[in-house]
């Protein structure tokens, strides 16, 4: 039977007095020490989204500058191919816009004039012998240097992309400005 210890023994025992000296304040110490650690870890966390949002945004406006840029590219390609007297200049609203319906563009793409760097008879394109060059039917790809430039006040960006681009098929002739 083992012997039973009576209340004021307890209270005794539990006193401040007869506890460690080491051991007071310890718990309190601990839970204060890991309040500051998790709120030092939900800071740090809270920080890391945020430079991630931002990063991310900075990233979606430079995809749309560009791509817009690389539209002016194609559009300018399209207009060399039906007509040979383009001479660049802004794209219209509705294909330079990431919103078509809106009046006003969010995006002005520009296109400059196209430089003819030369011409080029294809393998396997029939070469046309009269002794000159120019007013013949001889078939050539004709190749062309554009420059495009996006430019948006909404989202502060601008790109420019520089571009050789060959058309093909055309007749040999001077263009004429």
């Amino acid at each position: 039977m083992r012997p039973s210890i009576g209340v004021e023994t307890m209270r005794i025992l539990l006193h401040p007095k007869h506890r460690g000296r080491g051991e007071r304040g310890i718990a309190l110490f601990l839970a204060i020490l890991l309040l500051l650690i998790l709120t030092v870890m939900g800071v740090a966390l809270m920080f890391t989204a945020s430079i991630e949002q931002t990063l991310s945004a900075t990233e979606t406006k430079i995809s749309k500058i560009f791509y817009a840029a690389d539209s002016g590219i194609e559009y300018g390609t399209g207009m060399l191919n039906n007509t040979i007297a383009y001479n660049g200049g802004l794209m219209p609203v509705g294909v330079s816009s990431n919103y078509p319906t809106v009046t006003t563009p969010d995006m002005a793409v520009t296109v400059s004039q196209p430089v003819l760097l030369g011409y080029s008879i294809l393998p396997g394109d029939q070469i046309q012998s009269s002794g000159k060059g120019y007013g013949t039917s001889q078939i050539v790809e004709n190749v062309y240097a554009l420059t495009s430039t996006a430019n948006s006040t909404n989202i502060q960006a601008s790109k420019t992309i520089d571009a050789d681009v060959g058309i093909y098929p055309k007749t040999l002739s001077i263009p004429t400005p």
